[in-house]
């Protein structure tokens, strides 16, 4: 039998120490059921995280500011990532950034990859403590623009609670709260949405406004590039959420049942705002948003509105419980918050 060299780096992810088994050029090992071929070189899950948050902000000045590296450094990890990958995951030669067809696959790996790691050392961490962990599941942009500001500014909230925040697509954060994996879960909602699960088997209560706002980059005169309605000749293209998304059946409904005429048709897709602000200053298209994610690039000028007030959808910020009774540090939070909101 042949024995496989393997060498272990040990890396930091947060706090954590990680080991990354890297094989040895030309060697093929079985991990899981799965055949892995590395190249000999080191992949950090720190690249993982770095190249998400390039998604999410759309630039690498910003997304530099958001991981608290200065953007050389910054712009070299996303090229290592980049050569262990062996794809250009990153089209540099627009402003702002563009991903590949191939930095596009990447995502739901990146995003997986971070979360089986992080949510397992937590698991590990808060077993080892044997803690009560208030847990929460929230979408990308609740959990990054909404719920630290907002879990701050609930009156008699204990600082010293233990908490855990699952930060995920919507399918997957309905699964931890109907599974029972967290106590709370947010999230926008509208009367049009799909959750993806049986809302009347659940208490939810409203924490927050918000609209959904369709955004296109600016042309010279700072005008929408695509602008609604467009026309019957030149539809105006549209960037859609992908996966039967809560967000994009809540857009689809608006447009079904517009007072004006409506002549946009589908182009790209994505199952992450992210992506799709990221397209949308490209250029790409107009997309639908919420307005806490479109703020920051509205004010430097890189969005604007792609058409009037009649085009922008009221949502909720909602977050849920299961009806049975939670352990007494969740629900005395619930008491707080649902007191708060009547």
């Amino acid at each position: 039998m042949h024995s496989h060299h393997v060498e272990l780096n040990n890396v930091k992810a947060n706090e954590y120490s990680i080991a990354i088994v890297v094989f040895q050029p030309d060697r093929r090992v079985a991990v899981d059921g799965m055949e892995l071929q590395e190249r000999g070189m080191v992949m950090r899950i720190a690249w993982f995280e770095d190249f998400l948050a390039l998604v999410e902000a759309g630039s690498f000045s910003r997304a530099a500011r958001r991981r608290n590296v200065a953007q050389p450094a910054f712009s070299r990890r996303i090229r290592l990532l980049e050569e262990w990958v062996g794809v250009t995951l990153v089209d540099r030669t627009d402003r702002p950034i563009r991903l590949t067809d191939g930095g596009r696959q990447l995502v739901p790996i990146a995003e997986n990859v971070t979360h089986q790691i992080h949510q397992g050392l937590e698991n590990i961490r808060q077993t080892a403590k044997g803690a009560n962990t208030m847990k929460f599941a929230a979408t990308h942009t609740i959990s990054i623009l909404f719920f630290p500001d907002w879990f701050q500014s609930i009156p008699g909230n204990a600082a010293d609670v233990p908490l855990s925040l699952e930060s995920n697509h919507m399918n997957t954060c309905a699964r931890y709260l109907t599974h029972g994996l967290c106590h709370f879960m947010l999230c926008i909602w509208h009367p049009d949405a799909d959750l993806g699960f049986d809302q009347s088997l659940f208490e939810s209560v409203v924490v927050g406004k918000d609209r959904l706002i369709p955004v296109s980059a600016p042309d010279a005169r700072g005008l929408p590039i695509h602008a609604l309605p467009g026309t019957k000749k030149s539809p105006v293209e549209y960037l859609y959420f992908s996966e039967a998304s809560a967000l994009g059946q809540i857009v689809d409904a608006m447009l079904a049942r517009h007072d004006g005429p409506v002549f946009v048709k589908k182009s790209s897709s994505s199952p992450l705002a992210g992506a799709l602000k990221s397209m949308a200053e490209s250029g790409l298209g107009v997309t639908w948003i919420a307005e806490m994610l479109a703020r920051i690039s509205i004010a430097d000028g890189s969005l604007v509105l792609a058409g009037d007030q009649s085009w922008c959808i009221p949502v909720e910020v909602r977050i849920f419980r299961v009806r049975s009774p939670l352990p007494r540090m969740a629900e005395n939070f619930w008491s707080l918050i649902s007191d708060r909101s009547t």
